[in-house]
């Protein structure tokens, strides 16, 4: 039986795409961990909206304030 042949037919391309998928997966894993991270980042950033009630809202027109 020919073990060198097997060696590099089989062996080799296995350990090579085996090394590939563990190095997309790891990929894959610290880019969704990135963008876990920027989300939070962003939501605690982000300041929240003040919310004016409607019966409380004043508006004045400019010929108001000179005729006062």
């Amino acid at each position: 039986m020919n073990y060198f042949g097997l060696f590099f037919t089989f062996m080799i391309p296995g350990i090579l795409m085996g090394i590939m998928a563990a190095y997309a997966l790891r990929e894959t894993k610290d880019k969704r961990h990135h963008s876990a991270q920027q989300a939070r980042r962003d939501a605690q950033q982000s300041r929240p909206v003040q919310v004016v009630p409607r019966g409380k809202l004043y508006i004045s027109t400019i010929e108001e304030a000179h005729a006062a």
